[in-house]
């Protein structure tokens, strides 16, 4: 069927040219603005993170180490027996060799008096400086007394050996009856945090350290802060105090040019101040205003080019062209409209086509969705078979099938997983370790078959104590059981592990090949602050060995061995 001519698109196409031309180069210039914007703001708050995530780790680090030389070396059982000036001086002496940070380190007794220092003589040569003086006053003191344990005080001024702004590191020592022998302590210096903090800052960076009361520790020199004086003095470390933990924030004189500002708290109210500069707003303007001034000349050349051979009627053939296209359902049945057999011959080509496709479109349609159902019913069953079998081995493979309990293979698991919680939260965690006694006399007596009723027993005085109470409890092989708590007190965990041994003996089962005539249980357990340093083999190596010690003390008791001990023990060997 002929088609009658019913004029050209060329002539048109100046006017949509014209008309939407310049709108999309527009647009795209205002979108790449804004991805600018959101780049820039994105770049400058991963530098703040990292670089106050590298502080917060080195303040930290240098806090824990020296807190926990200190604690050591209060803990040491010489000291506990013997707190005299023959004692103490050549283990101070050590402290200070392996811990150049510290610039003194004391002995006093319960009421602050100092007994012996090092070094021994002070910067003019005097020997015996220390005489005299008493610590009862200062906090440092108290909270190590009241604490019970290694404390870290904020910055203060100095009136002793060495002058001007420190850190005191105090921890007591006990006698093995529970009496208070003294306080072992020492002295940094923070100029060591103001030189990590230097190498840490960019060279348009700042950062601040601020102690628990909020004075400043150390500080970058653009800030213009003095060591030991309140953070809020200074404008912008006052804005960035005002925000909420872990929020980037703009802080600054004016809104053209501002400062992104972080701050990072540690668990025992040490705060990281964070500032980085935020780019002048033009920066991520300019370009996208360069780029948009390329695209709308040469836009605008060839619509003037066009606009001569451009026709006045593009836009109603095309407007109703894409009217009846869009009320048009291929899927529908229905016929192309008459109307659309009236539009220029440019066009006709795509009505052609869209008439031929329709009927097709309408048959593939109706195939697609019969085969659609049959399809989405069977994967939804194969899925479901899938989860019920994935979950199902999932949990052989991991649980233990004499005792129901955890198999060694989940335990290692669980144990990793809890270990690295306990890190990132820095809490303490209890490994309990415990082992039927006389297991072996018992199966060789009655038989296995009574030996696997009698582990099945236990396992379950176990859950019946530990279920709601530890994150992993698993057999971790023969007659061998093992449990975590997390977070653990030591008072709590002993509770506990009497609780299990009195549970296994309350169920009075017969055992003639044992001393007590009767199954009982040994064990033994080792709490430890999962610090960035620890490690999880340290806790179980101490467990293991406390219930070898609980065994070798005629078992049916519970005994503690600490990590510290384990150390010591070691040493010795």
């Amino acid at each position: 069927m002929p088609h009658r001519r019913q004029g050209s698109l060329a002539r048109r196409a100046a006017q949509v040219l014209l008309a939407f031309a310049l709108l999309p180069a527009l647009l795209l210039g205002l979108a790449l603005s804004a991805w600018y914007e959101h780049v820039d703001q994105q770049h400058a708050a991963a530098m703040l993170s990292d670089m106050a995530d590298g502080a917060e780790l080195a303040l930290r680090s240098y806090l824990a180490r020296h807190r926990d030389a200190v604690a050591v070396l209060a803990a040491d059982p010489v000291l506990r027996g013997q707190f005299d000036t023959a004692t103490l001086q050549p283990r101070l002496r050590l402290l200070r060799y392996m811990y150049p940070g510290f610039l003194t380190a004391f002995a006093a007794a319960p009421d602050g008096r100092v007994l012996t220092a090092e070094p021994a003589l002070d910067a003019s040569g005097k020997p015996d400086y220390w005489r005299g003086v008493s610590v009862g006053d200062r906090e440092y003191f108290r909270q190590a007394l009241r604490g019970g344990r290694a404390y870290v005080s904020g910055i203060f001024q100095s009136r002793g050996y060495e002058q001007g702004m420190l850190i005191a590191v105090a921890a007591p020592v006990y006698a093995a009856d529970g009496r208070l022998q003294g306080v072992i302590g020492a002295v940094l210096d923070p100029g060591q945090l103001q030189a990590d903090l230097g190498r840490l800052a960019g060279p348009s960076d700042t950062l601040a350290l601020i102690d628990p009361a909020g004075r400043i520790v150390a500080a970058s020199p653009s800030l213009g802060v003095r060591r030991g004086q309140p953070a809020p003095a200074s404008p912008l470390l006052r804005g960035i105090l005002a925000m909420a933990p872990d929020h980037a924030g703009d802080v600054g004189p004016a809104w053209w040019w501002t400062q992104r500002g972080l701050r990072e708290t540690l668990p025992d109210g040490w705060q990281v101040l964070t500032l980085g500069p935020r780019q002048f707003f033009a920066h991520a303007w300019l370009p996208s205003l360069g780029l948009l001034v390329l695209l709308l000349v040469p836009v605008t050349l060839l619509v003037r080019l066009a606009l001569p051979r451009a026709t006045r009627r593009l836009m109603r053939p095309v407007r109703v062209l894409a009217d009846e296209l869009a009320r048009f359902d291929p899927g529908g049945g229905a016929e192309l409209p008459a109307s659309l057999r009236q539009v220029p011959y440019e066009l006709r080509p795509i009505v052609d086509a869209l008439e031929a496709h329709a009927a097709l479109i309408q048959a593939l349609l109706a195939q697609r969705e019969d085969v659609l159902a049959e399809r989405e019913h069977e994967i939804e069953q194969r899925t479901r078979e899938l989860r019920r079998a994935v979950a199902a081995l999932n949990e052989t493979a991991r649980t233990d099938g004499l005792t129901g309990l955890t198999n060694y293979r989940g335990w290692r698991e669980q144990a990793e997983n809890l270990w690295h919680e306990a890190q990132e939260s820095g809490r303490e965690i209890a490994a309990l370790t415990c082992d039927i006694d006389h297991f072996k006399a018992y199966n060789d007596h009655y038989g296995h078959p009574a030996g696997d009723a009698c582990l099945r027993r236990v396992a379950g005085a176990l859950r019946q104590v530990l279920d709601s109470r530890a994150r992993v409890l698993a057999r971790s092989g023969g007659e061998e059981f093992i449990a975590l708590l997390l977070p653990a007190q030591r008072r709590r965990v002993e509770a506990l592990a009497e609780s299990v041994r009195s549970a296994v003996a309350v169920m009075a089962l017969e055992h003639a090949a044992s001393p007590h005539g009767q199954v009982t249980l040994s064990l033994g357990f080792s709490v430890m602050l999962a610090t960035p340093e620890a490690r999880l083999d340290v806790l179980l190596r101490a467990a293991d060995l406390a219930l070898y010690r609980a065994k070798r003390n005629g078992r049916n008791q519970v005994c503690e061995l600490s990590v510290s001990a384990l150390q010591k023990l070691r040493v010795e060997e």
